[in-house]
């Protein structure tokens, strides 16, 4: 087993025990047991699994951040992040459809990179409540 803590600037997510956690990196998905050697990696906008000291999985929706694996302890610091039971598909399906609209009328390069961002998060909540 080995701690899992998941940070936001409004709250502590999640504070747990794990036996593992699945998740993605900029660079691809990855997992994790204790004992591991330190790691520090960017995260993607994606869903993040953890695999309890009970055995049962709890899923949720991280948006981006950096996570470390050092000494037993795995954090994640992310702008946001949300159990798959606190998603509000309603508000994510309007964000999605607000994005996409945007999209489609942005010509600057950075505010389309915003707008592709904001239809990532809206994909990753909605996807993430399917498997409350």
């Amino acid at each position: 087993m080995f701690r899992v803590v998941i940070i936001t600037p409004e709250k502590r997510v999640f504070d747990g025990k794990a036996r593992f956690v699945e998740f993605k990196t900029s660079s691809g998905a990855m997992g994790t047991l204790q004992n591991r050697a330190p790691l520090l990696a960017a995260m993607a906008i994606s869903e993040f699994e953890i695999k309890d000291e009970n055995g049962t999985k709890q899923i949720f929706a991280v948006h981006g951040g950096i996570s470390e694996f050092f000494n037993n302890t795995f954090t994640v610091i992310s702008d946001a992040a949300e159990r798959a039971d606190e998603i509000d598909v309603d508000r994510a399906k309007r964000a999605l459809e607000v994005a996409r609209v945007e999209l489609k009328s942005i010509e600057s390069k950075i505010r389309k990179r915003e707008a592709e961002g904001k239809i990532q998060r809206a994909l990753v909540r909605l996807k993430i409540s399917q498997k409350k």
